[in-house]
């Protein structure tokens, strides 16, 4: 299990989540290049600096399915630079696991990259928490290769460049399109060949399915969260915290999700050091407090 780093020495810090950025090369393709992104979380690390916050990023800071990495990387050096000098921890998702395996190494000499790490348990007050971002209860993801949910999330990128604008505003609304005609094209296929029998032919659409990712099909979130709880049961903690939906939510006192910084959503969640969790919006310079 890892460890995240300590809080300060009095345990006075007050920790701030936030997750799936999707930062990209600022171009067509990316989502953070637009709706003022870019003023937005300045304004928001300005403020957790000044109330001697902690920060940690919680998967999909970076989307690498629709952008070259080193174009990413490089375009986004100044974010680097900027989350690194706050220490900022930085867990891994879905759209950023390429990093995954070089955790640990110095092949990123980078001080933002030295403090990425997967999963890890944290006792805030009297609980325990389990940070995560998400996909990585679900078995689609733990091979690390690229699948279904990646094709469509390219074809969406090919169309957004066609229109020189995202068209993900809702969180991920182009590749829900884009996995809906995924699944008639395979149809097609499946029946012109007359290679499966009709049992083939809908586990093929099943497995589109259960590879699109919770923001591409929200039918799958209620799956996610029986993943949830069971991830609560296996690790014996006492909530569960995660990204990856793109759904802000407080769900009784065990689940929590962070959210996303898509569209009009600026999500982030704030656990003060007695371990209490609330939900915000970030909106023009303020946190809004949002109900679970």
């Amino acid at each position: 299990m890892t460890v995240a780093p300590a809080l300060s020495p009095d345990g006075a810090k007050t920790l701030f989540v936030i997750s799936d950025l999707h930062m990209g090369d600022g171009g067509p393709r990316d989502n953070f290049a637009h709706d003022h992104k870019e003023q937005q979380l300045d304004s928001f690390l300005n403020y957790v600096t000044n109330v001697h916050g902690e920060l940690l990023i919680l998967g999909d800071l970076f989307e690498f399915w629709k952008a070259n990495l080193g174009r990413v990387l490089t375009h986004r050096r100044s974010w680097l630079d900027r989350l690194g000098d706050m220490q900022a921890t930085y867990v891994l998702g879905n759209h950023d696991a390429e990093l995954q395996d070089l955790i640990g190494s110095d092949l990123l000499n980078h001080r933002l990259f030295s403090r990425m790490q997967g999963p890890f348990n944290r006792q805030i007050g009297s609980r325990t928490f389990r940070f995560l971002h998400g996909h990585e209860t679900d078995p689609i993801y733990r091979n690390g290769n690229p699948g279904w949910a990646n094709v469509f999330a390219i074809v969406a990128g090919i169309m957004e460049d066609r229109r020189g604008t995202p068209l993900m505003a809702q969180g991920g609304t182009a590749e829900k399109f884009w996995g809906r005609i995924g699944r008639q094209c395979l149809w097609i296929w499946n029946a012109y060949g007359r290679r499966f029998d009709r049992r083939t032919m809908r586990s093929s659409t099943d497995e589109i399915e259960k590879q699109l990712t919770p923001a591409q099909n929200p039918r799958r979130l209620r799956g996610m969260l029986k993943q949830y709880r069971h991830e609560r049961t296996e690790h014996q903690v006492d909530a569960i915290v995660s990204g990856h939906t793109h759904q802000p939510r407080c769900y009784k006192d065990w689940y929590y999700n962070s959210g996303c910084w898509i569209g009009n959503q600026n999500n982030f969640l704030q656990i003060a050091p007695d371990g209490r969790v609330t939900l915000y919006n970030w909106q023009d310079g303020f946190p809004v407090q949002l109900s679970g």
